[in-house]
């Protein structure tokens, strides 16, 4: 009691503030005083002498009973009370003082528990956390629920009531907030004044793709005062755009229903659990997850809703992401649960036992009570309190007559390391053969990884995606053994595991999943990658690659026990279609050369008039290839298909390198050298669009150094100035990737330099005129990333300048016309 606060009648006492509080009344006590007040409150309605007091707060010293009296009437004071009559604290002539008023502490404080208090059946909730139904058997958390209460309180102060609780999976995190926390704000008075009105939860566990705003909509729909809704008459989809459209009129709304309320400061509490689901599920866009945390940013520094939030500390790395969650964390916002220490495990077991009139056997070969047994093996259980809630709840189910939890039941479990594993073995011993061998199909949809590739966890699934009776058989004989939950998901029928350390307990399932272990990463890994596919507007760059990316989904698709959604599927079937086409390609590409390889060889032979014959075909063959790399090429950089010259310009290159050196480059024609540079240019914006950002950039780096010496020699060459600009925007592209906008700029400028020359020789010219508005968008960009807004406006307005002066030429171009709205 020393330090822990408690209630002594209408008064809130803090001991380590040596204060009272009661609704905005604070008052201070000395700390002598507030020594004689916890000692009366440890001996609650005993009759406590003179002697024992001082005996007990001035110890060894000879005080006599006069500054006994003097806090005696301080105390009063303080409380407001009467030696004549007394409320709080009684004089009984000649043999000391009595405390009259009740000494009760916080939900989860106490260190003793009454015997049949409890007769809400079993006193452990197995797998499932805590509800605040249980809060009269959540023991052995004083602790962590007085820094939490203190913590909240803090973060009021601060004008951001915002607290994270983070700790391992099944460290109790959603118990204390549900059991332990919230219940002391919604009782009496609250806790230093702060009270909840009306409290709901979220668990992100049972949110579905595209849901997110509207089931936070719909938790707070759960909010009453008086049994009266805050949101009276609206709906879960209203609500929802409210929330996104007009969130002041959301907070004003719980501001007015707040102001009937008795506490001195009264609020709403939104409870958001499995926080980790959010940050890392695929199912939510990073936008989506940016609105949401927005959101509860604004809730929270409302000054009328209290945002309380649990997240697996494993995730950590991911909250980094995003500043509000992080923003309190240094003024104690972030709260590290621990395990719970021996003494604690001994409470938690023990205590809701005494509340349920519940005994324990002794072991008689070891004559170890049964719940000293439980407390040993929980302490070095890495999963401790889910394993120990579970064991505690089967020997509840399988007590004796005359309610004693037995030891033979406990070793016929397993103990807690292999109760859960048992039970799951007894849960499917009655099923047939056809109904067992359905749990491989069962556990893939409900069983994946995470982003790394490597973190088991669980996910919801559908009843309607079972496909026989046999499967839905043995999900509702897991139902009933209470290893998995039947819930209801927005208005659908969904079942999904108790606790993770079934997973990690049961033979039948850690065998599953090691067999199936690289399914399970090529599933998690096709889910992350079909998602950016489908962000980047399916662009061809971000496909599987050829070869064994590509095989490992094909397969994946053809593996009945795992169901693929569309947006897979279609990943799959575009990554495919694009492999064909890439050999396809290069086929042609192959026999394209080998012709011109044989019609060299042939030439070669022939006479003077045949060699002459034979120059003519190459140069033809060079046409070709400088067509290829050059306006066909420009044709595929305008659809985004420059993957397609992957082959094509590698042969070019090939093609020309052999007639191409240090020693005889001078003595090509222009033409050839052009085209030289052209597929080197090709070959380097190909390198880009696979991702092959080294390659590119030595491909790009050539390509500059073939055509800057062509430049000298024709200064007006529209051809030549177009591709050196797009050469000085793929090398500014590069830097600009990386986030180095310094960098970028030079080679941005060296773009506008060429398309303006362009524009200056051929003013006429559509390309030319396109160019220069491209180019002045570009520095726009770099400018805006920069900071250097006027120059950004400044580059924006001169390229939809451009932009309408070409329109005005070609009002039919449907790209024009997308060009132009797409910059306004």
């Amino acid at each position: 009691m020393s330090d822990s606060t408690f209630f002594f009648g209408e008064w809130q006492i803090n001991p380590s503030a040596n204060s009272l509080l009661l609704g905005k009344q604070v008052k201070q006590l000395e700390p002598k005083a507030m020594d004689v007040l916890l000692f009366l409150c440890q001996r609650a309605g005993e009759v406590v002498s003179s002697d024992e007091i001082v005996s007990h707060c001035w110890p060894g010293v000879d005080t006599g009973d006069n500054p006994l009296h003097k806090i005696i009437n301080q105390l009063r004071r303080a409380l407001g009370d009467s030696a004549t009559e007394p409320t709080y604290i009684e004089t009984i002539r000649k043999r000391g003082y009595r405390t009259l008023a009740e000494v009760r502490f916080p939900i989860g404080h106490q260190a003793t528990a009454s015997p049949q208090s409890w007769q809400g059946g079993s006193p452990f909730p197995g797998l499932q956390a805590y509800s605040a139904n249980y809060a009269e058997v959540f023991f052995g958390r004083s602790e962590q629920i007085s820094t939490l209460l203190n913590r909240i309180s803090q973060q009021i102060l601060f004008g951001r009531a915002f607290c994270l609780i983070l700790g391992p999976s099944g460290s109790g995190k959603s118990s204390l907030i549900n059991a332990g926390v919230v219940p002391n704000l919604m009782k009496g008075d609250g806790y230093n004044g702060i009270g909840v009105a009306s409290f709901s939860s979220l668990d992100f566990a049972d949110v579905s793709k595209g849901q997110l705003l509207t089931d936070l909509a719909s938790a707070m729909l759960d909010w009453e005062i008086n049994d009266i809704p805050v949101f009276e008459g609206m709906s879960a989809e209203t609500l929802a755009i409210q929330l996104v459209e007009d969130i002041q009129g959301v907070i004003n709304q719980c501001t007015q229903a707040l102001k009937v309320q008795p506490f001195t400061q009264p609020f709403f509490a939104l409870f958001i659990d499995r926080l980790e689901v959010l940050l890392s599920s695929p199912l939510f866009s990073d936008t989506e997850r940016t609105v949401f945390v927005e959101l509860l940013e604004q809730l929270a520094t409302s000054k009328a809703v209290i945002i309380i939030s649990a997240c697996r500390n494993d995730f950590y790395p991911l909250l980094v992401n995003y500043p509000s969650l992080m923003a309190g964390k240094a003024r104690g916002a972030h709260f590290d649960l621990a395990p719970p220490r021996r003494t604690e495990l001994l409470q938690m077991i023990r205590l809701p036992a005494v509340a349920a009139n519940l005994t324990w056997e002794v072991d008689s070969d070891t004559a170890m009570p049964l719940d000293e047994m439980l407390c040993s093996d929980a302490a070095s259980n890495p999963d401790a309190l889910p394993m120990l809630q579970y064991t505690l709840q089967a020997l509840y189910l399988q007590r004796s007559a005359d309610d004693k939890l037995l030891v033979s039941v406990y070793h016929a479990l397993g103990g807690i390391e292999g109760a859960i594993g048992k039970n799951a073995e007894q849960a499917i011993s009655h099923l047939s053969d056809a109904e067992k061998a359905s749990l491989p199909r069962i556990l893939s949809l409900l069983v994946t990884l995470r982003e790394d590739e490597k973190s088991i966890t669980s996910r919801t699934a559908r009843w309607s995606q079972l496909q026989n009776t046999a499967e839905t058989a043995l999900v509702q004989a897991m139902v009933d053994s209470r290893l998995f939950v039947s819930h209801l998901q927005n208005g659908e029928p969904c079942f999904s595991i108790a606790h993770e350390a079934l997973l990690r307990r049961w033979p039948r399932a850690t065998a599953w999943i090691s067999e199936h272990n690289d399914s399970l990463s090529i599933k998690s890994r096709l889910q992350h990658l079909s998602k950016r596919w489908l962000s980047e507007a399916k662009h061809s760059a971000y496909l599987l690659a050829e070869g064994k990316p590509l095989k490992e989904a094909q397969s994946l698709s053809q593996n009945p026990l795992f169901d693929l959604d569309d947006p897979e599927t279609a990943f799959i079937t575009a990554s495919t279609k694009r492999a064909n086409m890439l050999r396809w390609t290069r086929r042609l590409t192959a026999t394209l050369l080998c012709v011109l390889t044989l019609t060299s060889i042939i030439m070669s032979v022939r006479s003077i008039e045949a060699e002459k014959l034979a120059l003519q075909k190459r140069l033809a063959a060079e046409d070709l290839l400088g067509f290829m790399v050059g306006d066909f090429a420009d044709k595929m950089r305008g659809i985004g298909r420059m993957d397609l010259l992957d082959g094509i310009s590698n042969k070019a290159l090939e093609y020309f390198s052999d007639f191409s050196n240090k020693e005889d480059d001078a003595h090509l024609s222009f033409d050839a050298r052009f085209q030289h540079g052209q597929t080197l240019e090709a070959m380097g914006e190909v390198a880009y669009s696979r991702n092959k950002i080294n390659e590119a950039r030595s491909a790009l780096l050539a390509a500059q150094e073939k055509m800057l010496p062509l430049l000298e020699l024709q200064p007006e060459n529209l051809a030549l100035l177009k591709t050196l600009g797009a050469n000085a925007f793929w090398l500014g592209q590069l830097k600009y990737d990386v986030s180095d906008w310094a960098a970028s700029r030079p080679f941005y400028e060296q773009y506008l330099k060429y398309s303006q020359t362009m524009y200056a020789l051929a003013p006429e010219d559509k390309d030319a005129l396109m160019e220069l508005s491209y180019a002045h968008n570009t520095l726009g960009s770099v400018s805006m990333k920069q900071q250097e807004f006027a120059k950004a406006q400044q580059d924006f307005e001169e390229s939809l300048r451009l932009k309408l002066l070409a329109l005005a030429k070609a009002p039919e171009d449907s790209q024009l016309i997308a060009d132009v709205a797409d910059t306004k």
